[in-house]
Order: C-alpha cells, then sequence, then structure tokens
C-alpha cells in the first residue's frame, strides 16, 4: 500500500475551514504552497482539539524559552485569515489522527494529518 505525503515547508497557507450550511457542513483543513492546493477532511471536533493543542503547544515553547523564540506571546491581527478556502476543493483523504510537534532548531510547528 502506498502512501502519499504532502509536504508544505512552509506553506504560504495553512487554514481550516468548511464547506456547506449550518448541520451539513464538511471541515477541511488546507494547506498551499509552490502551486499545489491540498485538502484533507476532519471533524468539526477534530478542529477545535487541534486549534486548543496549537495554543497550548505555543504556550509552552514561550514558557520553555523564557521568550528567546520567534513565537509571539499573542498572535498578530494580521495572521488571521478568514477568507474561504482555495479552490477546487479536493479530498484528499480524510483525517483519522493528527500529530503536533515543535522543531526547535527551525522554531516551527509541525502538523501530520494521516488517514
Amino acid at each position: 500500500m502506498s502512501v502519499a505525503v504532502f509536504n508544505y515547508d512552509p506553506p504560504e497557507r495553512f487554514v481550516a475551514g468548511t464547506v456547506g450550511q449550518p448541520g451539513q457542513r464538511t471541515f477541511y483543513l488546507q494547506a498551499r504552497g509552490g502551486g499545489r492546493i491540498t485538502s484533507v477532511a476532519l471533524e468539526k471536533e477534530q478542529v477545535a482539539i487541534l486549534a486548543q493543542r496549537i495554543e497550548e503547544l505555543l504556550d509552552h515553547v514561550v514558557r520553555e524559552t523564557g521568550g528567546t523564540t520567534s513565537v509571539p506571546a499573542i498572535a498578530p491581527a494580521d495572521l488571521e485569515d478568514n477568507d474561504p478556502l482555495d479552490q477546487p476543493i479536493l479530498e484528499e483523504f480524510r483525517v483519522g489522527t493528527l500529530t503536533l510537534a515543535w522543531e526547535p532548531e527551525a522554531e516551527r510547528l509541525v502538523i501530520v494529518a494521516r488517514a
């Protein structure tokens, strides 16, 4: 069985978004970069937990480094992205598990989504 790997290092855009009306929505994570767009479907609860865990992880990084990392203590307002998902939305797979990691040398958050 082959495994598809979609690597964005770094992405130009990484967002969570929805398609459809309330109660009938499909939730997606979407990455864009290098002329490519990758969309993966997931549950509403997974999006909420991902947001919570990202916040907790970045808060931990700021505390552990004493504020010497490039992660700001408060997210800059210009990072907010409420634009619609990029088109076309082609679901690559439905997310089963999400993994978060912090790479201290590169000072970046890594998100791995697996079916």
